[in-house]
């Protein structure tokens, strides 16, 4: 089975892939982040500045707060953005459960356990967090190799989806 996670989803399956090696024979990540490793207060100040619409209720300003961001989506993405902010105001519950966060598990020092071909993806705009853990990432996972796509932030398959569906499809055939 072929695992294929993004940003915190990338740090479960991560996680996922350490609890049940015997199951998981690829894995990409995309734009992830790994438990154990810290975040800057940088990333944590510009997640709670993101999340401080949504402590009022306010998930429309929640969506245009994210669609202003320029770690989701790179300069000049305007159809990635709408489509961002499309998907979240059909789906306004998916910015509205915080009691689904899973516990974080400190995976950093058990990277070398996972023994299979795995991708990094990140963009090139993406947060400066997100390129220090995959940096991590690459040099505790054996198999891993990190592809960073240009003019393309965290959301790199919304920006770039045609790039993004070959790369990660290449990978999939050819390991």
């Amino acid at each position: 089975m072929a695992i294929v996670g993004s940003s915190h989803g990338g740090e479960i399956s991560i996680n996922f892939t350490l609890d049940h090696p015997e199951m998981v024979e690829q894995l990409v990540l995309v734009g992830a982040v790994v438990g154990g490793m810290p975040f800057t207060p940088h990333f944590l100040e510009r997640g709670d500045a993101l999340g401080k619409p949504l402590e009022k209720g306010d998930i429309e300003g929640a969506i245009v707060a994210a669609a202003k961001d320029k770690y989701l989506t790179a300069s000049g993405s305007d159809a990635a953005r709408k489509r961002m902010a499309e998907i979240l105001s059909a789906n306004p519950q998916d910015l509205t459960h915080p009691e689904l966060e899973l516990p974080v598990k400190p995976a950093l020092p058990r990277l070398g356990e996972i023994r299979i071909p795995t991708m990094l993806l990140v963009g090139d705009a993406d947060i400066p967090d997100v390129h220090a853990h995959a940096g991590a990432i690459e040099a505790g996972v054996p198999r891993a190799r990190r592809v960073v796509i240009n003019d393309a932030g965290h959301l790199m398959y919304l920006e770039k989806p045609t790039e993004f569906s070959r790369i990660v499809i290449e990978f999939l055939e050819n390991q």
